[in-house]
């Protein structure tokens, strides 16, 4: 067996690290000086996207093939869209920017809200539909996103 093959979690698991990750970086974001903030938001936007993208390229085209829960897709897509504007508005600002915390206030609200809509109502639809063999495939499919992705969103952060 593999590393990667033995490091392999269900979908599930490996969004909810996701967000507690992403948790710490608000976190962390609240109290840091300027400079500091300023690599947070840079984590924060990279973290944000290579899960955005590995949701968008492998969880949800695997919800749309159950009614129970493509009727969650809608929303969480928007949400994201959501997410990507606060991001992008926030990339082109400085962190000393009087905007800055506020908008990134903005975006840690949307992102509370997304979570908690999958860790409450998604994921437990998504279990009812799919068995353990499609969760761990899709956490495979999942990570294999988030490695591919990586080059591109860090060439986003740059530009």
């Amino acid at each position: 067996m593999t590393k990667a093959k033995a490091k392999t979690m269900d979908v599930i698991s490996l969004i909810e690290a996701d967000h507690r990750k992403v948790e710490q970086l608000f976190e962390q974001a609240e109290k840091a000086s300027s400079k500091k903030l300023y690599e947070c938001f840079k984590q924060l936007y990279t973290e944000l996207n290579l899960h955005a993208r590995a949701e968008e390229l492998s969880f949800y085209p695997a919800m749309r093939e159950y009614p129970e829960t493509e009727g969650f897709l809608e929303e969480a897509e928007t949400e994201h869209e959501e997410a990507e504007t606060f991001l992008e508005q926030l990339r082109q600002m400085q962190p000393d920017d009087p905007e800055f915390k506020a908008a990134l206030g903005k975006l840690q609200a949307a992102v509370q809200h997304h979570v908690e809509e999958e860790e409450n109502e998604i994921f437990e639809a998504v279990r009812q539909c799919m068995d353990e063999q499609q969760l761990m495939e899709l956490g495979e499919e999942f990570q294999g996103v988030k490695a591919r992705s990586q080059e591109d969103v860090q060439a986003g952060l740059a530009h």
